[in-house]
């Protein structure tokens, strides 16, 4: 089927969020085999009328897909399915517009910078602990003054991710903390208008950073896990102690009224 083409027959779109639609339509045909590898997608006029939107929105939701690494584009050629099965790992951009997806990332984190930390504290080299402190030491001074700590608290995330030596470790943290960067600047925000919040996130740290230091993996983890638990619920938290305040557009924005009033969310019991 090399270089075929194929008609979509779909239903017109309504005007909100076009590319969105658009892209999860097509990706998810692509995703269910119905548009198979290396097949040619109508040109971008085609789709348009398809579709019923502008050219501009396809050719902005095909750069979404080719990001996604689920279309490749030749020049002259057209849009083209890729082999999307061997292309790499890719989350919706849309991911971090919901509280409910950022909290799932953060209990995906918990698992991934736990483990981390476990490795840290077992492969560190005085060379990897002096970073790891002076990412410490800025990330609690930076929250101290009420700076945007964010990137400091990434930053020490990342140093106990290289610590363990593991290249994919430090790889797939930089992935995820791409989704929660807007959430973290949410808790972040509320954690500088709450010093308890603060200190408690210092507190944590510091935790991680005795247990790597005496080469204790076990400890390690464990403060690991019960930080990154206790960052889910700052997050949550974030979102009903703001509203009040200064970041009340940024909270609203991430956050859906729905979902202010509730806990975080729980596993749905298989029956």
């Amino acid at each position: 089927m090399t270089g075929s083409v194929i008609n979509l027959n779909v239903v017109r779109l309504p005007a909100l969020n076009r590319v969105d639609e658009v892209a999860r339509e097509l990706g998810s045909r692509i995703r269910s085999g119905e548009l198979q590898p290396h097949m040619r997608l109508p040109s971008e006029q085609t789709m348009a009328v398809q579709f019923g939107v502008s050219r501009t929105v396809i050719r902005e939701a095909i750069a979404r897909l080719k990001n996604e690494g689920l279309v490749a584009t030749r020049q002259g050629s057209g849009a083209f399915v890729r082999d999307w099965e061997t292309s790499s790992l890719r989350l919706d951009p849309g991911i971090s517009k919901s509280l409910e997806s950022v909290l799932f990332i953060a209990e995906l984190r918990k698992g991934i910078e736990a483990e981390a930390a476990a490795l840290a504290a077992e492969r560190r080299t005085r060379k990897d602990m002096v970073a790891i402190e002076k990412a410490y030491t800025r990330a609690s001074e930076t929250a101290r003054v009420r700076g945007d700590s964010t990137r400091a608290d990434m930053g020490f995330h990342r140093a106990i991710a290289d610590a363990s030596h593991n290249p994919y470790y430090t790889a797939l943290l930089d992935y995820l903390s791409q989704f929660l960067l807007q959430a973290l600047r949410v808790s972040r925000g509320n954690e500088a208008l709450r010093e308890d919040f603060a200190r408690q996130v210092e507190s944590e740290h510091l935790d991680i950073v005795d247990a790597i230091r005496r080469k204790d993996s076990s400890a390690a983890r464990l403060a690991a896990q019960i930080h990154m638990d206790q960052a889910r619920i700052r997050i949550h938290k974030a979102g009903r102690d703001i509203l009040s305040k200064k970041n009340k557009r940024m909270t609203a924005e991430l956050i859906p009224p729905s979902l202010l009033a509730g806990a975080p969310p729980r596993r749905r019991d298989s029956k």
